[in-house]
């Protein structure tokens, strides 16, 4: 009880004593969806001094002091009112974050549960059964009226508008691959650009926001010559390792895109550590070309 009383009292005392300096406050760590885990915090209220932006740091080691972090190398950098972070793993380790604030110099002061994740958050492994696994290779009969688990593509087609009937992409695409599978080709059909979460919504500054930029104005219009020269100056400069992740994966999907097949296995081996599963997809489809 007397244990409980003082954690308590530290806390609303540490909560008073740090109400306006900068510093962070409820952090919090989730696992979501796949390889995502989610970093949120809030920001207080006109701070003394000011933010001028934040750095997040992410260790497999819980963090009670700023020592801690001497040869910690950053997760990101954030803008002073960012409140969130989304971040990508590809393992099961435990893993703790800590939000520094920085003004004219680091805001030094580690708080847990301010800026500082107690507990430690992982990735959530997917169980499968070997036996549904199995199952899945055969075709499933459906009863009358049960729905079907993957409906079946549709045809996109209004009696009177169209002179003829207007077939949706996945129609399309699966009528491409039947083709070349009957031509004896043996080539799947080509992959679509590929966009990572972290790269739909414009960043407020720092190595995300370069990159955006560059998707925007080049990826994006297809212009992939000048995606090609812009990401390879971008991996070149000291940008973190998330940012220059994602900058060596469009690389290859712009050499893909060329048809320049074998610049594209290039980029994507050396991403294979961070993106095993989307790596390995477009790494196959490269080499099925060469």
């Amino acid at each position: 009880m007397k244990k409980t009383l003082c954690s308590l009292f530290l806390i609303f005392a540490a909560v008073f004593l740090f109400a306006e300096r900068p510093i962070v406050r409820d952090i919090q760590a989730r696992a979501g969806n796949g390889t995502k885990i989610r970093i949120t915090w809030k920001i207080p209220e006109d701070p003394e001094p000011a933010i001028s932006f934040l750095i997040l740091y992410r260790t497999n080691e819980q963090i009670s002091s700023y020592s801690q972090l001497a040869y910690v190398e950053p997760l990101a950098t954030l803008s002073a009112d960012s409140e969130s972070y989304t971040d990508t793993l590809n393992d099961l380790s435990d893993y703790y974050y800590t939000v520094i604030s920085m003004t004219d110099v680091p805001y030094d002061v580690v708080l847990l549960s301010f800026n500082s994740t107690v507990t430690g958050v992982h990735l959530t492994a997917k169980k499968t059964d070997d036996k549904d696994e199995l199952k899945e290779e055969y075709e499933t009969v459906y009863p009358d009226g049960t729905l079907r688990k993957t409906p079946l593509p549709y045809l996109d087609m209004i009696e009177g508008i169209n002179a003829e009937p207007l077939v949706s992409d996945n129609t399309a695409n699966q009528a491409e691959t039947l083709v070349a599978g009957i031509s004896g080709s043996g080539k799947k059909a080509k992959l679509t650009p590929h966009l990572f979460e972290e790269d739909l919504v414009s960043p407020d500054g720092g190595d995300d926001y370069l990159l955006f930029q560059i998707l925007k104005n080049y990826f994006v219009a297809k212009k992939y010559r000048e995606t090609v020269d812009k990401l390879s100056q971008l991996i070149g400069t000291n940008i973190s390792d998330s940012t220059r992740n994602r900058a060596c994966f469009y690389l290859g999907e712009a050499y893909y895109l060329q048809g320049n097949y074998e610049e594209a296995v290039r980029s994507f081996v050396k991403v294979q550590a961070a993106y095993p599963t989307l790596a390995k997809k477009w790494l196959d489809s490269s080499l099925d070309r060469l």
